[in-house]
């Protein structure tokens, strides 16, 4: 009786390093994932690869508009056709939909990892989240322009003396 009682110790001894590993490891893994600077080059990624192909669609109807109005103006007789501009804007629109419902979703999707896969707040991350290393130099600033007020002000003084000690003499 005694063996098993220490067996059903060890194991429950076991199973709680076993959980408290696991949660420990699924909290870093956590924090990984949702490290403010892998969701800011993902975000990048993805909306600027979805702004790429609608920039290029851009371009493209702009090539087809004007290669329409070239042929019109260059060869006689030729009639203006805008066929291939429609194509290209029609490409174009759908482009730049696509590039609005990405924008859309990642926003969302940050919501919904903000409000219910993050436990605290200090972890929550966003759009408009400052991030610790810009608050660190926005404090520097003031700090470096409080400084050149003082600056200015012991230059201002040390002129009035001069003038003060060049009148007196």
């Amino acid at each position: 009786m005694l063996f098993k009682s220490r067996q059903a110790e060890e194991l429950k001894q076991q199973r709680a390093r076993l959980v408290k590993k696991s949660s420990e490891g699924m909290i870093a893994f956590r924090r990984f994932l949702f490290a403010p600077n892998l969701l800011t080059f993902v975000i990048s990624v993805v909306v600027g690869n979805a702004f790429g192909s609608t920039v290029r669609e851009l371009v493209s109807t702009l090539f087809h508009f004007f290669s329409a109005i070239w042929r019109w103006l260059i060869q006689a007789n030729h009639p203006i056709r805008f066929d291939s501009t429609w194509t290209a804007l029609s490409a174009f629109l759908t482009s730049a939909l696509t590039l609005l419902a990405i924008a859309l979703a990642v926003f969302y999707f940050i919501q919904f990892i903000n409000n219910w896969l993050i436990g605290t707040e200090d972890e929550k991350w966003g759009y408009d989240e400052p991030h610790q290393d810009s608050l660190n130099e926005q404090a520097l600033q003031r700090e470096n322009n409080k400084l050149v007020e003082k600056n200015i002000a012991l230059q201002e003084e040390i002129i009035q003396l001069l003038k003060n000690k060049s009148e007196g003499k």
